[in-house]
């Protein structure tokens, strides 16, 4: 197991990408290991296996934050995925770019090449839109995006309610505007989940200089005179060393946990904690772990006081139908995300961008599937959910100890400003308001979390505090920048160490406004033309 040019460590999103587009050149020998398996389990398929595939653990990390301070000492969970396709094979399948000021923000930052313009093309390379191709879009990429037909009357009231309240909608928030009430843009391939393995990996695993390494735990990067030049594995319980080529590489993707963790356990990071732990730092660098970001997220629940269609289709037996209608027909029920709307809202005039994003889905927290005869429906409802999506709070990613099988400990910090504290308080203000406009209450909904009791602004602030989570959003933990306190340069290399780079969420300096996946997927779109030493794509002329 030597002699490889690249070796990437994580087949989530960016690793599927990568192998897939640095496996291109034949001469060039790739290895991308995952810590999970194989991703040839039907409910990954299915877009409403997701309800099941999460709980499950099977295919997750299943990690859980440190007791957060201003969430009154609760431990959030944070699924990630540990199988091909990594988080993209359990996600809710949104496909979200974030706003265009994000990333000329990041230009302002000193991120040349990482304005709006420099990664339009490569947001367009990737996708394979079904609409067709025009100035924002592609069709002829490998992910491969629909729009959500949002034809439940659920979702047309909240698209209405939106409309009623004042708000503007758009047609396409992934193009010249985001701000408003729109149907969800989701990773879907005519019926079934297009994940980062499906669009990238499973077509290029058939090259004979791609291996694909499962099941296998990376215990730490292997670095001789200042480059890595490979990697101890665990495979199965058996210990054993991968190595590079004469001026190979290592690509750590393993996301905004795993690859800060690899980095301390390499002795990669702040020389105090790691010698807390006994690990001789090998490359002393402040900023590994720091700067976690993800974000905040709060839900109101409403009952339905008559049973739903959404409900009625969970019976067992008809769902089953439907599973096996999504199965091998690619059609129905199954094949629809319970989440198929969204908006992108201001939580005060004066923001140049949206600063929140809202969610509605079908059910209620405590949904099931359910039996005639035997149970009766349990959470039959909506909804409404809203995350802010440019936090001040900042949290920090630590190891928990030197063994590579323990989990990293690392908390978000969430509402530790009072303008985190602020943007959630009126983004539930405003989806009260959303449900109190006539097309959702005409559907005869009565809020069942929190509860009308809820009205001041503390006991607003006290709910938040019980219910804040995170919508699975984690970046920032070992930042590009041009400054020597970040981790990785702009070409995502890490400082102090030749042959070494992380591509993947990490990097991101701060949050883009939505989900990641599309993101992480045009960074490692990206920096695949970086590391083959080829011409950035044309900058996009808008």
């Amino acid at each position: 197991m030597s002699g490889f040019d690249y070796i990437i460590v994580g087949a989530g999103s960016a690793g599927c990408t990568l192998a897939g587009r640095l496996s291109e050149d034949a001469d060039k020998r790739v290895l991308v290991i995952e810590a999970g398996g194989k991703d040839n389990d039907w409910l990954i398929k299915i877009p409403i296996g997701v309800g099941k595939i999460i709980p499950s653990g099977i295919y997750n990390w299943n990690y859980t934050s440190a007791p957060e301070p201003n969430a009154n000492d609760r431990s959030v969970y944070h699924p990630r995925g540990k199988v091909l396709g990594g988080s993209s094979s359990i996600n809710m399948m949104a496909y979200v770019r974030g706003n265009a000021a994000d990333y000329d923000r990041w230009r302002q930052k000193g991120l040349s090449g990482w304005s709006y313009a420099d990664v339009l093309p490569y947001f367009r390379r990737a996708e394979g839109y079904e609409l067709g191709s025009d100035t924002y879009h592609n069709a002829d990429g490998p992910l491969r995006v629909q729009r959500a037909p949002a034809d439940d009357i659920l979702f047309q009231a909240f698209l209405g309610a939106g409309k009623e309240a004042g708000h503007p909608a758009t047609e396409d928030y992934n193009g010249a505007v985001q701000d408003g009430f729109t149907r969800v843009q989701y990773t879907n391939d005519d019926g079934e989940r297009c994940s980062a393995a499906r669009a990238y990996l499973h077509p290029a695993a058939g090259r004979p200089n791609l291996e694909i390494m499962t099941e296998t735990l990376v215990n730490k990067v292997i670095i001789e005179n200042g480059k890595a030049v490979g990697l101890e594995i665990n495979r199965k319980g058996q210990i054993s060393r991968v190595d590079t080529a004469d001026g190979g590489e290592v690509i750590l993707s393993g996301g905004a946990y795993n690859s800060p963790q690899l980095l301390l356990l390499s002795g990669i990071g702040p020389g105090e904690h790691l010698r807390d732990v006994g690990i001789e730092p090998v490359v002393e660098l402040a900023g590994v772990g720091k700067n976690l970001q993800d974000h905040p997220s709060i839900a109101i629940e409403a009952a339905f006081n008559k049973r739903s269609a959404f409900i009625k289709e969970l019976r067992y037996d008809r769902l089953a139908m439907h599973m096996l209608r999504a199965h091998f027909f690619r059609t129905g029920f199954g094949t629809q995300n319970p989440g198929q709307v969204i908006a992108f809202l201001k939580s005060k005039p004066e923001l140049e961008i949206p600063d929140l994003q809202f969610f509605c889905r079908q059910g209620m927290s405590a949904i099931q599937p359910w039996f005639p005869f035997v149970g009766t429906p349990k959470g039959d409802g909506a909804t409404l959910r809203t995350c802010h999506l440019r936090p001040e709070s900042r949290g920090e990613l630590t190891l928990s100890s030197s063994d590579p099988t323990a989990p990293p400990k690392f908390f978000n910090n969430f509402l530790s400003t009072e303008e985190d504290r602020r943007a959630l308080r009126v983004s539930f203000k405003m989806m009260r308001e959303l449900l109190a406009q006539p097309s959702l209450q005409a559907l005869d909904l009565t809020e069942a979390k929190p509860g009308h009791e809820v009205q001041s602004d503390d006991e607003i602030d006290a709910y938040i505090r019980e219910d804040v989570w995170t919508v699975f959003h984690p970046t920032g933990t070992c930042r590009m920048g041009a400054d020597p306190d970040s981790v990785v340069d702009l070409d995502l290399k890490v400082r102090g160490v030749d042959g070494l780079r992380v591509v993947d969420a990490s990097v991101m300096p701060d949050m883009v406004g939505g989900n990641i996946n599309a993101p992480v997927i045009m960074i490692a779109e990206k920096a695949s033309d970086i590391i083959r030493g080829k011409a950035p794509l044309p900058s996009a002329e808008l």
